[in-house]
């Protein structure tokens, strides 16, 4: 929807500049100008296309004022040395999912990890030559799961691990 709405207001500054150094509208717009002149405003076409643009103008205010999914977690600050303001800190998933990866990559086996991570869990898949997967699994669990807590992330999402072993 963004793009689309990028898209208008780059043409109409198109648009706009064409107007501001030719003196005249383009061409294509004398088109839709001899269309519509004749009509009146009360008018079944003009009507319509009113109607049209009060609902384009309806969903587009829809569209800004419903908040998307929220794209950052809440880290808990010490309160102990707090000022008068308010200030919170945050973590974008994306950094939450580096901050995962990063300490699971430290555990003694890892090849390879790679994280997904939404609002309320951080999904592991680690790649391994080690037989031993479950013991591989509980330990990046818990090492991720200690990095997060140590950073104070609220709400604290769900770690699961899935190891791959891969043959030598």
């Amino acid at each position: 929807m963004g793009v689309v709405v990028l898209a208008v207001g780059v043409g109409l500054v198109w648009i706009t500049v064409l107007r501001l150094l030719n003196g005249s509208w383009p061409t294509f717009l004398g088109a839709f100008h001899a269309w519509v002149a004749p009509l009146t405003w009360g008018a079944a076409m003009a009507i319509t296309i009113s109607l049209a643009a009060v609902v384009v103008g309806l969903i587009l205010l829809i569209c800004a004022w419903k908040p998307g999914q929220p794209n950052s977690a809440v880290l808990q600050a010490d309160r102990s040395g707090a000022s008068a303001g308010s200030t919170d800190f945050v973590m974008t998933r994306r950094s939450v999912a580096r901050l995962a990866t990063s300490y699971a990559d430290q555990v003694d086996g890892v090849d390879s990890v790679s994280a997904r991570v939404t609002a309320r869990r951080v999904a592991l898949t680690v790649t391994s030559p080690s037989e031993q997967r479950s013991q591989l699994a509980a330990t990046v669990t818990g090492r991720v799961r200690e990095a997060l807590q140590r950073v104070g992330l609220q709400p604290m999402p769900k770690v699961t691990t899935i190891v791959h072993t891969r043959q030598l």
